[in-house]
């Protein structure tokens, strides 16, 4: 609601009169203010905040809050709320839930499912809840000899379940006379629970400790299988986040009603006669994403897909879903395919399907194949105040802010241009110190947003390994010219930044060979920086050789680290070398080349070893072409020695 009110803006406001037109001799803290705008821009970041925010930045540089205020926006970017869905269902925890349509087929023959994306703001009476579970689990673990606290706390949570304690509903399917099943939080542990026929009562206890404030996806299934005899096995699994955490077994209930009331989010209303006689009404204060309720589990790999899809997706079904788009990106058309292919293979098993973003008044349309094609119309209906927020990304704005998408952000690191060519230059000296403090959070908000496909295509588009190895050199002679006492970022934090840009490229392998080689394994680029810094970069080459063989082989890395030590680390120059201390009038001693050459030859050793027997041959074609030019003996056996 802050964000749907426009507070972002207000805050971005005041913290351009407080932090930039302030008197810099003022002791102020602004550090509360920048939390505030890191939690509201994590949640909902529009393109018309993030174009304010980056001129906070341009306009804060000649003080001390330009780099706070960029590391704030990284943490918004990587924000745990921007792993929740687009839009979701703001429960207040008062008395808001949805209340589903009844079913006479209920329980379904073969079991059922349930999936939601879920962010649990807090566990209502969490002390005393604790308190009681911790004391419990305790006793429990003294008469089991279970050495697992929290697995003897989830364990013993429903002996503090009956009367009028407050567990929060994650669902409550019940019929008239109070048979069904609920699932509901005891603490931070989730709990299933059955009553069958005649009051028989049954309950799992999952030991998965949940954490308020976090986004999971979350996914209960209940198999019942038919013996031929009449008895099967049933049995319960809890996916979180995809996986399959849990799988125990538990008797399907055999109740004799059908449904009467589907509540998600919380339990029935105690206003319903006949219902909740010994408990008080237990909602979710808790925002949560698509509801899918399926009449039959649909196992593992289903439950998987479905979380790695998101809760952004609203399915289509039957002649309306169309065809998957025919993406000139293969990771889009590849994302849409699987898409089109899932919503196909669970739509048969679908009971129903409650998406935020259909929310209407106070009724929310039933998605599912019989819901969206009219055969059955079964709406939810609104318990209280149920809210439905809707956020942007901050990767998503960071994408529509201008072209090029991410690489909007590379003007900030450089405080010079040449009028007639536009190439980056060094100029003053506090200007050139501020702007090289953005360059490691720039560049790690690059690897962030990366993520996001519109985003990627934009860096394809933009040639963005080109544009990236240019601002890196300007960045690098910069760092080498700057003589004062406090260092702008030290080795660890570019060399970690650049890495990670590097490798945070996952579906465009093209897309990140490209990175490594103009980025990484260009040994140039670098030859001009302190020996530390080099030193550094060599040891996460060696670092990355088994985890990114693929792209480094792609990449020619052999060849190019060994053009790179030729051009670079020969004492002996030739005339294409570079001369590394050109720029700083400083002159390199031997030790720091030999140390690095050692460096280099570690790396070496390492791909002689990752590399497959296909491809050592074109590496020792490398390596004997290496020792017949070089003059320098140390190197020669260095290189002999593997």
């Amino acid at each position: 609601m802050c964000s749907s009110a426009g507070l972002l803006a207000t805050l971005l406001e005041s913290a351009e009169k407080l932090l930039v037109e302030m008197d810099p001799g003022s002791s102020w803290d602004g550090t509360p203010l920048l939390q505030c705008i890191q939690l509201l821009g994590g949640h909902s970041l529009s393109v018309k905040d993030l174009h304010s925010w980056l001129g906070l930045v341009r306009k804060a540089l000649g003080t001390s809050w330009a780099t706070p205020l960029m590391l704030a926006l990284e943490k918004a970017m990587g924000s745990e709320e921007t792993r929740g869905p687009a839009a979701t269902f703001e429960f207040d925890g008062e008395s808001s839930g949805l209340l589903g349509p009844g079913d006479s087929r209920w329980p379904f023959l073969n079991g059922y499912g349930f999936a939601t994306w879920i962010y649990i703001e807090s566990f209502s009476d969490t002390l005393s809840t604790a308190t009681a579970a911790a004391a419990i689990a305790a006793a429990a673990a003294a008469t089991s000899g279970k050495s697992s606290a929290m697995s003897a706390a989830a364990a013993a949570s429903a002996l503090a379940g009956e009367g009028t304690a407050h567990m929060p509903r994650l669902f409550s399917f019940l019929s008239s006379d109070n048979q069904g099943v609920e699932a509901y939080f005891h603490g931070q542990f989730l709990v299933v629970e059955s009553v069958g026929g005649r009051g028989k009562k049954a309950s799992l206890h999952f030991t998965h400790a949940f954490k308020p404030q976090c986004w999971y996806f979350v996914g209960l299934e209940h198999t019942n299988k038919h013996g031929l005899l009449g008895k099967g096995e049933s049995e319960l699994r809890l996916y979180v986040d995809g996986s399959l955490y849990e799988s125990r077994p538990f008797e399907f209930p055999r109740i004799s009603k059908p449904l009467a009331f589907c509540c998600i989010g919380t339990n029935s209303p105690p206003t319903i006669a006949g219902l909740q006689r010994r408990r008080r009404q237990c909602p979710l204060f808790a925002e949560m994403g698509p509801v899918y309720i399926f009449k039959e589990p649909i196992g593992p790999d289903r439950m998987r897909r479905l979380a790695s899809r998101g809760g952004d997706t609203l399915p289509s079904f039957g002649n309306g879903a169309g065809l998957p788009w025919k993406a000139t990106n293969d990771h889009v058309k590849s994302m849409a395919e699987e898409s089109f292919a899932l919503n196909n293979e669970m739509g048969a098993s679908l009971h129903l399907l409650y998406h935020p973003s259909l929310l209407t008044g106070r009724f929310c349309p039933d998605a599912s194949p019989s819901g969206s094609s009219g055969t059955h119309r079964r709406p939810a209906e609104v318990l209280g105040l149920v809210h439905v927020s809707s956020r942007v990304r901050p990767a998503e704005s960071l994408w529509a802010l201008a072209y090029g998408g991410p690489m909007a952000l590379l003007p900030l690191t450089i405080s010079n241009v040449l009028m007639d060519s536009l190439e980056p230059t060094p100029g003053d000296l506090s200007l050139s110190f501020a702007t090289v403090s953005l360059s490691a959070p720039v560049f790690r908000i690059i690897s962030l947003a990366i993520q996001h496909p519109g985003n990627n295509e934009e860096l394809c588009r933009a040639f963005a390994p080109e544009l990236l190895s240019r601002v890196l050199h300007y960045l690098l002679q910069a760092l080498s010219k700057l003589e004062s006492g406090e260092e702008a970022l030290t080795d660890e934090e570019l060399v970690a930044a650049i890495v990670s840009l590097c490798q945070s490229q996952r579906n465009n392998h093209e897309l990140k060979v490209q990175l490594f080689s103009s980025l990484l394994l260009d040994l140039k680029l670098w030859s001009s920086c302190r020996y530390g810094l080099q030193k550094k970069l060599l040891s996460s080459l060696a670092d990355m050789v088994f985890t990114e063989s693929a792209c480094m082989r792609d990449a020619k890395a052999m060849q190019m680290l060994l053009d790179g030590c030729r051009r670079c680390y020969w004492a002996i120059q030739e005339p294409d070398s570079i001369d590394n201390f050109a720029l700083t009038g400083t002159k390199r001693s031997l030790g720091e080349v030999n140390a690095l050459v050692d460096e280099l030859l570690v790396v070496i050793e390492l791909m002689l070893g990752a590399a497959s027997s296909t491809a050592v041959s074109d590496d020792v074609r490398c390596l004997i072409g290496f020792i017949v030019e070089c003059p320098q003996p140390n190197q020669v056996l260095g290189t002999l020695d593997y």
